[in-house]
């Protein structure tokens, strides 16, 4: 071990703490990276059933990130139990350029082996690139980041999602320019593809320091809890999914949990039209499987909206565009429009994927996605509810999948069992999904570690997600051992 690894306490990380997955390394990674603390996780996944320990997608970023950042590591290897990344000593700058040492690279490549997720990586690189690459040596500061691996895989953040949710919501709090590309995706399930995105990252601006000679990088000053979600003025479906006929289908498998779901065979009765209205609520065989999903999608997500309190929606001229949206009438009663966004033809019977996203009247985005073959929560009784409604088992599945998502979404939008509890402090919802949610707590972290800025104490943390609190301890874990001296960062 070199010894300017040691000049730092090293930190200790349960990795069975809350959540207790991957997620909890890839923040203490980055945030080792950037404070240039050393740390040291044990009992990596070791309350998780299954295998134990790091896998391919964790140990990618790993490696990558302690490529960019000049460190080494130990346990780095795939079903390891514990982790110690040591990163480069944190170097005082000599003059008010910052004294660069090694530049970092204007443009990084990362290939992985497997289709584990290419979002899961960029979590962890993303915070470090943004800060090495404002005191980059090179002339270009844009950064370009490209990922091999998958798009659209299990438990993990989807192109769509990034796309749609993500990135427009990290610009809304003020994070720097970040756009991503899809160039091929890459499904967890069906035939061995990869996929591959390419990220542009504008780093941080440079910032002048009252404490120190010349400029620095500076996280934004950032609060969640000083943002109103405000109301819901429109909200868009993205559908993947095949073009093949369910009655046309050669027998194909679809995987599902205790039991495997035929394309093909059993004839549903009744007929379901573009519109998304149905005679006995049932489905056209003549129809594909993507159209059936974006109809099923409509008709679910309008009957469940339908039941939503009025006041979360945006209403009068500002919901009027409702008009432009054949597939709602005004007849709807929130009069919210609805509209399918994008739909794009899949060609694998696994490889059927549904967003839904809201958009806010105060510039946030909502979203909830599900992708095909993950189960959750109660899809036994939903299947069970759908196969009274006839039609192939692979029909019953698609529909679960589509009730999964529009129950999911519904619930981001309102969660009675906590909105009708009177006895909140006047705490209101967080402004972005549960997802969304964790993905932010980092760089709040890191904005309240260069500024002044406190906790107002207004959200409702109620709603916050086991990954959430999570991601809030490691950070708290990581950035009270010492005020961290972001600003003698070298890449």
């Amino acid at each position: 071990m070199a010894q300017d690894h040691i000049r730092a306490p090293v930190i200790h990380l349960d990795g069975r703490t809350l959540e207790g997955g991957g997620q909890l390394v890839r923040i203490a990674i980055a945030l080792s990276a950037l404070t240039s603390q050393p740390i040291t996780i044990d009992n990596i996944r070791c309350n998780r059933p299954g295998k134990k320990g790091l896998k391919g997608s964790h140990l990618a970023a790993i490696r990558y990130l302690a490529q960019v950042s000049g460190s080494s590591t130990a346990g780095a290897e795939i079903g390891s139990t514990s982790l110690s990344f040591y990163p480069r000593a944190a170097q005082t700058p000599r003059n008010q350029d910052h004294e660069r040492g090694k530049a970092i690279q204007s443009h990084i490549n990362v290939v992985l082996t497997t289709a584990g997720s290419v979002f899961l990586v960029f979590q962890a690189l993303y915070p470090y690139i943004l800060h090495a690459g404002a005191i980059s040596s090179v002339s270009e500061r844009r950064i370009t980041l490209s990922i091999v691996g998958g798009t659209n895989v299990s438990f993990s953040p989807s192109y769509d999602y990034v796309a749609q949710v993500l990135v427009p919501n990290f610009a809304r709090v003020g994070l720097p320019r970040l756009s991503v590309r899809l160039i091929k995706r890459g499904w967890g399930t069906g035939p061995f593809s990869l996929g591959k995105v390419n990220f542009v990252v504008d780093p941080l601006a440079l910032c002048k320091d009252e404490n120190r000679v010349g400029s620095s990088p500076q996280f934004p000053p950032m609060n969640i809890g000083q943002y109103q979600r405000g109301t819901i003025s429109q909200v868009e479906i993205t559908v993947l999914a095949p073009d093949d006929p369910f009655s046309k289908s050669p027998g194909r498998h679809v995987p599902g949990k205790g039991r495997r779901h035929r394309f093909g065979g059993t004839q549903s009765r009744g007929h379901m039209s573009r519109s998304g209205q149905s005679n006995d609520d049932s489905v056209d065989q003549t129809g594909t499987i993507r159209q059936f999903v974006e109809n099923e999608t409509i008709r679910s997500l309008r009957k469940g909206l339908k039941k939503l309190p009025s006041w979360i929606f945006t209403t009068g001229e500002s919901s009027s565009n409702a008009a432009f949206c054949p597939s709602r009438t005004k007849s709807d009663g929130n009069g919210v429009p609805v509209h399918i966004n994008m739909t794009e033809v899949t060609h694998h019977y696994s490889h059927v994927y549904i967003l839904i996203v809201a958009h806010t009247s105060t510039g946030f985005r909502v979203g909830h996605d599900a992708l095909f073959g993950v189960d959750k929560g109660d899809s036994h009784a939903r299947q069970a509810r759908h196969r009274k409604r006839g039609g192939p088992e692979a029909m019953v599945a698609v529909r679960d999948l589509v009730e999964r998502c529009v129950e999911g979404f519904l619930e981001e939008l309102y969660d009675a069992r906590l909105q009708q509890d009177a006895d909140n402090g006047g705490k209101r919802p967080p402004c972005v999904d549960r997802l969304l949610r964790d993905q932010l707590a980092i760089f709040e972290a890191l904005g309240r570690s260069t500024t002044e800025l406190r906790e107002d104490g207004r959200e409702d943390e109620r709603y916050w997600s086991l990954h959430m609190q999570t991601a809030r301890w490691v950070c708290e874990e990581m950035l009270s051992h010492r005020t961290p001296d972001l600003h003698t960062l070298k890449p």
